[in-house]
């Protein structure tokens, strides 16, 4: 594979796979495993096409494959309980769909040409739905026989096949949500001076907001380092104030987060922003305010009634707060847009380029374009009949 088209599937992993991948979530009905090889998706002399022929082949079909089986929760269910993951990889220029898409052991696979017949989107979408729909109804049959075999048989093997989380798609989920409470936060702080104590868990601002932290981790600027709380030994730090820090080690070590595993990093860069985003929303946290003392900056998350109460629920706030984060920040759009409505209670659908979004009465509306950037959020009323 030439630099050229390195570029050209960088690009497309990086600007459009983004939105096809919320698109995924949303068909599925929850976050897919997807195991894509994309050093392998190339076919000389057609990388201009890649733009085009990469949705038609590998993602449409399996947008409208999870939306024919998920038309109900036994569909959703279903599809949790039986897929572990999605493959998609190009071992030999496969463009037969009945060699080149094959559904075993809980892996879909899609090993298919890059180009070729790119527009048979339909029959690769009945083929990917023919071949859930058998197997994961004789996953059901059986799975009241096979509980304890299949549980040994996932304990032995998973090394092989472990769950993963990509750390970066949970800052990706994390970032709007994250990025409210810390604007909540500055404002009821504003001009404030503060104390820490870190043995007791408070954080004084001013005279009397005090508020409970938990302690995420250290920043050293003179090491180039960065030290998780639960392997700061040396500091006597009460373990009832790591709770924070050691339940997203849990999470490291549940879906093979190294990041989040690893006790201390040699790094030349302060992750801790980055850390605390996810940390702070996979928690349940009101913010995390980083401390500086005497070049090592301190990473804690706060707990507040108060902050809580000011979260924005309101579709109006919620659509003002997205447009401003989307025009100060890069992130993609869509993709983050998904997870803050889901966050926010509402039910999130993705028809076409759009992201649609219902919490009652309440209705968003964002509209992107074909990269998944927002052009245009608004919210409106339902109208309800009795």
């Amino acid at each position: 594979m030439g630099l050229k088209e390195k570029r050209i599937i960088k690009a497309f992993e990086n600007d459009l796979y983004p939105a096809l991948e919320t698109e995924i979530f949303g068909a599925a009905g929850y976050a897919v495993a997807m195991d894509i090889m994309w050093d392998t998706l190339m076919e000389d002399r057609f990388s201009h096409l890649y733009n085009d022929t990469f949705p038609k082949i590998y993602f449409l079909p399996l947008i409208e494959a999870f939306k024919a089986i998920c038309v109900d929760d036994m569909g959703v269910d279903l599809l949790k309980a039986g897929l572990k993951k999605v493959m998609i990889v190009n071992e030999n220029d496969e463009h037969n769909i009945e060699r080149a898409i094959t559904f075993e052991d809980g892996v879909l696979k899609i090993n298919h040409s890059p180009v070729i017949n790119a527009d048979k989107v339909e029959d690769r979408t009945a083929r990917i739905v023919s071949l859930l729909e058998d197997k994961l109804e004789d996953f059901a049959e059986n799975k009241s026989e096979t509980t304890t075999t299949e549980s040994a048989s996932a304990n032995e093997n998973t090394a092989d096949t472990p769950n993963t989380l990509d750390i970066n798609e949970l800052y990706n989920q994390s970032f709007v949500t994250s990025v409210e409470k810390q604007e909540i936060f500055s404002e009821m702080v504003e001009g404030l001076g503060w104390s820490c104590d870190m043995l007791e868990g408070k954080l004084t601002f001013g005279e009397d907001k005090v508020f409970d932290i938990q302690i995420l981790g250290t920043y050293s600027e003179n090491e180039k380092s960065w030290l998780w709380a639960w392997a700061n030994t040396q500091s006597g730090i009460p373990e009832k104030f790591l709770q924070t820090s050691l339940a997203v080690k849990a999470l490291g070590e549940a879906y093979k987060v190294e990041d989040f595993t690893t006790p201390k990093m040699e790094v030349e860069s302060d992750p801790g922003v980055f850390f605390s985003t996810i940390a702070s929303v996979i928690t349940g946290e009101s913010c995390y305010v980083p401390l500086t003392f005497k070049g090592i900056i301190v990473y804690v998350t706060i707990t507040s009634e108060e902050a809580d109460s000011k979260a924005r629920t309101s579709p109006a706030l919620i659509c003002s707060h997205f447009s401003q984060v989307a025009a100060n920040y890069t992130f993609p759009h869509k993709y983050s847009l998904f997870f803050y409505l889901k966050a926010k209670g509402y039910e999130v659908e993705l028809p076409g380029n759009n992201v649609v979004a219902k919490n009652g009465e309440d209705q968003i509306l964002g509209i992107f374009d074909l990269k998944g950037r927002l052009m245009k959020i608004s919210n409106s009323k339902l109208n309800v009949q009795a």
